[in-house]
């Protein structure tokens, strides 16, 4: 019965286009400019959470006031992001979170002022929460408004109208639906994309270097006086297909985890850690390629790793893309083949294992811990636990492989490294000195593992610098004493 009704489905689509039936325009899209929207994203860049070049902009200014600052460490210390695991659905993935995010900002977009900004997000925060915010909104406006808002607020008026004609005129929401078929996404084109439109407050010619989407609104930082809308397109059209990933079919996402991880021999699960960025990546440079002919020259991404996959994926994508095709196991083999062929070290090299990481430590402050090894090290997703004594759940982690476990002991050391020999197999053929500050890079049943044994935080940095240094683990020589240091 399946088979009758894929092949009735197809002669229909077939007749479709022999009765020239008009391709799917795509889905929608808006280009909006709001004023609250704005205000929202200038306190988030103020406080160190979005452009810098705003937050430079604002540090400049005579705004910049120790009472400011002491408003935007308040706001640093709200919870405003509430999110939640969606169950089955693959860890790791983007659809595999929901939140609050998108909600909040939509509201943001909509409100004609403080006050209504309030009444819309009732029941999304706590009012504690809300309340909160409008006070630091209150207090940080005028700042806003002379900044950022009023000496740009007819050029983004402007930029929205040539911005939407821009579109219109390249039909790249109809090329975006081509997107839609090769991710297998439920996105109907009745629901449109909302692209947020607020200033970038540095100096600049291009249209945006900084974008983001969350939910189907497309936040989108920009220069308002700059018309290079087809240079912007990687950019743009990247953070759309994130959206789309988001949005695709459960059965398939479940699937392709499947087929990466679990069909063949060896799991290919480096090549589906980068999938994520480097098929966005090759999305937004097809598009790209659709307006001038060819994609960029030279680097399309700052992260080595994630640019030269998305080089070697290139054909292979748009070759599905081009001839209406969506993801399937075929591909997924051939992009770890891709994968294995470009990056024959990938195994042992830190760049690449630090990507997924679990950092697991008994540190009092965990969070300087992880900032010691992220300045090092670009982590795509990161899962954190504390303490160590007496934690099933990190152990479970371990045991999965899914992760590179990142374990740094700061206290008990004795104790706690006799714990970690009995609970991790890894590490029982090794026999610790607590007295010595050491790093150790090995490799077990499910694949690599870093100890770090410091007594100070000195030694948790000079350890993430050596590993930096080393640039991939060497089985030969797993253990390095750490220069002692003093805070």
């Amino acid at each position: 019965m399946k088979h009758i009704g894929y092949l009735l489905g197809l002669w229909l689509l077939t007749l479709g286009r022999a009765l020239g039936q008009a391709p799917s325009p795509g889905p929608a899209v808006t280009i909006e400019v709001s004023r609250m929207h704005s205000l929202v994203r200038f306190v988030q860049a103020s406080a160190g959470n979005g452009y810098r070049g705003n937050r430079r902009a604002f540090e400049a200014s005579r705004f910049n006031t120790p009472a400011a600052q002491r408003w935007l460490r308040r706001y640093r210390q709200l919870d405003t992001d509430v999110s939640c695991p969606r169950p089955n659905y693959p860890d790791g993935r983007i659809g595999s979170q929901t939140s609050l995010e998108p909600a909040y900002l939509a509201a943001a977009a909509e409100a004609a002022d403080l006050a209504d900004l309030q009444r819309r997000t009732v029941g999304l925060l706590p009012n504690e929460v809300l309340a909160s915010l409008d006070s630091i909104y209150h207090y940080l406006q005028p700042a806003f408004d002379t900044l950022a808002w009023q000496p740009h607020v007819a050029d983004l008026g402007r930029q929205r109208v040539a911005y939407a004609a821009f579109l219109a005129d390249k039909q790249l929401m109809a090329r975006f639906g081509q997107l839609r078929t090769f991710y297998g996404s439920v996105w109907p084109d009745a629901l449109p994309f909302r692209i947020l439109l607020s200033p970038q407050l540095d100096a600049g010619g291009t249209f945006t270097n900084q974008a983001t989407t969350v939910g189907n609104l497309v936040l989108v930082g920009t220069h308002p006086t700059s018309r290079k809308f087809a240079d912007a397109t990687t950019v743009v059209f990247h953070e759309m297909s994130h959206a789309l990933s988001g949005q695709q079919r459960l059965g398939l996402q479940q699937q392709l985890e499947q087929w990466y991880l679990r069909a063949g021999p060896v799991p290919h699960r480096d090549a589906y850690h980068l999938m994520e960025e480097a098929l966005a990546t090759v999305a937004g440079e097809w598009l790209y390629a659709q307006q001038l002919g060819q994609p960029e020259a030279g680097t399309w991404y700052q992260d080595d790793y994630i640019d030269r996959y998305a080089h070697a994926l290139y054909p292979l994508m748009t070759g599905y893309i081009a001839r209406g095709q969506q993801i399937d196991q075929a591909f997924v083999q051939e992009a770890a083949t891709l994968f294995a062929r470009t990056f024959p070290n990938a195994a042992s090299e830190y760049t690449n294992l630090f990507r997924y990481v679990l950092y697991w430590t008994d540190s009092d402050d965990p969070q300087q811990v992880e900032q010691a090894f992220r300045a090092h090290f670009r982590s795509n997703y990161t899962r954190s636990a504390a303490p160590i004594m007496g934690e099933a759940k990190p152990l479970e982690f371990i045991k999965s492989g899914d992760y590179l476990p990142v374990i740094v002991v700061t206290r008990n050391h004795e104790a706690t490294l006799r714990y970690l020999r009995q609970q991790v197999p890894a590490l029982r053929q090794f026999r610790f000195r607590p007295a010595q500050s050491f790093v150790l890079s090995t490799t077990g049943p499910a694949g690599p593992l870093v100890l770090v044994c410091a007594h100070n935080p000195a030694e948790v940095a000079a350890a993430a610098k050596l590993l930096d240094k080393q640039g991939h683990f060497d089985p030969t020589h797993p253990l390095a004493l750490l220069p002692t240091a003093t805070n």
